[in-house]
């Protein structure tokens, strides 16, 4: 028997069920669309966009959802942002254009965890 249901059953209270997570839709998603995805409607899932594809982090919603760390990075495109480690506001861009070898060795390496641990939901089109 796990800790809460021991602590439900010494002091009958009642554990709460948690509500499901919103899943994203599979598709494609324009930059203006993705924005609606930010975590402002606790209703939607929380999307975040990286090198042309778009990945649901809802399930990690203490850590992009508003008031997170990384909460600034929700329904915008990432690359740019992700690739030189920095979250100033004029970085959050699809453009690569002049990064360093470094930084797009750093791109890489954030898409593999985003590839590991969040689902791909589709493509961000072009503007």
């Amino acid at each position: 028997m796990g800790l809460g249901r021991f602590v439900t059953r010494l002091f009958g209270q009642k554990e709460e069920p948690r509500a499901p997570l919103p899943q994203a839709e599979e598709r494609d998603y324009s930059l203006s669309e993705l924005a609606g995805y930010d975590g402002s409607d606790p209703t939607k899932p929380l999307l975040i966009g990286i090198r042309g594809s778009v990945y649901d982090v809802t399930r990690g919603r203490t850590f992009y959802g508003p008031g997170g760390p990384y909460g600034m990075f929700a329904g915008k495109d990432c690359t740019r942002a992700l690739a030189k480690v920095s979250f100033d506001e004029e970085l959050f861009t699809g453009d690569v254009e002049g990064l360093e070898r470094d930084e797009l060795d750093k791109l890489e390496e954030w898409i593999e965890m985003f590839e590991g641990k969040y689902r791909n939901v589709g493509r961000l089109l072009e503007p």
